[in-house]
């Protein structure tokens, strides 16, 4: 008799990805909800990064909505760029009590796959 190891697969990756940086420095963003998904990841960098692979910061939503505060939003000014990519999954965090835990704990699950990346939402800091 063999094992099989079961993957989660992924839903497809979200589309439409609207954002803005707020009057008070924080970051909303917006997307069409993915069929069958159970939580996004979002990715992004520091300023004026552009390539993906720079995108060190996580954050984790169960909604097609996401904010970033404020005190969490990478030093930008005037004129300065920011990239976000949305990521799917159909599966909710394994564990993790904060945001970034809860994003961690996804990103790194053994058998977990999300989606490929939304095209980059590209906001500039007025």
């Amino acid at each position: 008799m063999s094992s099989k190891i079961r993957l989660r697969r992924h839903p497809d990756a979200p589309q439409n990805v609207t954002g803005v940086i707020n009057s008070d420095g924080s970051v909303k963003l917006d997307w069409d909800a993915v069929l069958k998904a159970k939580a996004y990841l979002i990715h992004y960098a520091d300023a004026n990064k552009t390539d993906p692979h720079d995108a060190k910061y996580m954050g984790y939503t169960e909604t097609n909505s996401w904010t970033l505060a404020t005190a969490n939003v990478p030093t930008l000014v005037a004129g300065d760029k920011i990239y976000f990519y949305v990521q799917a999954y159909n599966v909710v965090a394994p564990s993790g009590t904060t945001e970034v835990g809860k994003a961690a704990a996804l990103h790194d699950a053994e058998n977990i796959t999300g989606s490929a990346w939304s095209a980059p939402t590209i906001l500039t800091k007025n």
